[in-house]
């Protein structure tokens, strides 16, 4: 435990990558059902980027900020969650890949709307603590409302 302690400190990435990635994906998750931006921005590293699901352009991290907080406040938005299928670490320690699948929600007058797709995320050690520098959705299906986008 000292061991670990110390190697955190020095800004060492701990023993079980994987397992911390996957637990700061599900705090991820959690931070976007409590609609919480200041929650999911402490997961970001200083110059993430996210390409998102249907728009096709890059959007730095102050206007994904805004993009998502504006979505919170949208009354019909439920939540994202994205759960990873495969994460991969490099044999240095300094970038791992998540590969996964995603889901987002919102209650519509005539149903719940789903959208659903891939996602692939880049993961680099930051003062000892994995952080989210970049990733990329594809939106693939809609399903549950007349106001599904156009996606099929």
């Amino acid at each position: 435990m000292i061991a670990l302690l110390i190697a955190l400190q020095a800004g060492a990435v701990p023993a079980n990558a994987v397992a911390e990635i996957r637990a700061m994906r599900a705090r991820s998750n959690a931070a976007i059902a409590a609609h919480d931006y200041g929650r999911m921005e402490t997961l970001l590293a200083p110059d993430f980027t996210v390409l998102p699901g249907s728009l096709g352009s890059p959007l730095g991290k102050d206007l994904f900020g805004q993009r998502l907080s504006d979505t919170f406040r949208d009354p019909t938005f439920v939540t994202y969650v994205r759960t990873p299928e495969r994460i991969s670490v490099s044999g240095s320690r300094k970038r791992a890949a998540e590969i996964g699948t995603w889901v987002g929600r919102w209650r519509k007058p005539d149903g719940e709307m789903r959208l659903t797709g891939v996602y692939q995320a880049m993961w680099v050690p930051l003062g000892g603590q994995w952080r989210l520098k970049n990733e990329s959705f594809v939106t693939l299906r809609c399903s549950g409302s007349r106001s599904c986008p156009d996606v099929d």
